[in-house]
């Protein structure tokens, strides 16, 4: 598993992670349920898991690059939370996840999730 690295939340929010420390600060152990869709630098599906008592929380890949799910994720994101158009398919797919995390960074959202 690589960084930078998006995590999907079930209200279609897509929340990027430059590192580890970052990621556990965007998740909660109590909300794990909450992520529907997490891909890292290359495109790959991951997995959250919980470890241990301090209730860490881990990445692990379960599959080949899901180029496809992820602009899914990333379009519907782009048009339910912000003005703006999604950024544009990019190759490889490390080049594409940075392009989608910077866009995400740079991007003014709406107060109001459009349906």
């Amino acid at each position: 598993m690589t960084f930078p690295c998006l995590l999907v939340d079930d209200d279609g929010w897509v929340m990027p992670c430059a590192d580890d420390d970052e990621l556990q600060e965007l998740t909660e152990p109590d909300f794990i349920d909450d992520i529907v869709a997490a891909f890292d630098s290359s495109a790959r599906p991951l997995e959250l898991h919980l470890v241990g008592e301090g209730r860490v929380i881990t990445l692990r890949p379960t599959g080949n690059s899901w180029p496809d799910e992820l602009t899914r994720h990333v379009r519907a994101y782009f048009r339910r939370w912000t003005d703006q158009e999604a950024p544009g398919a990019a190759q490889p797919a490390l080049a594409y996840v940075a392009k989608i995390a910077a866009a995400i960074d740079s991007t003014p959202v709406r107060p109001r999730r459009r349906s």
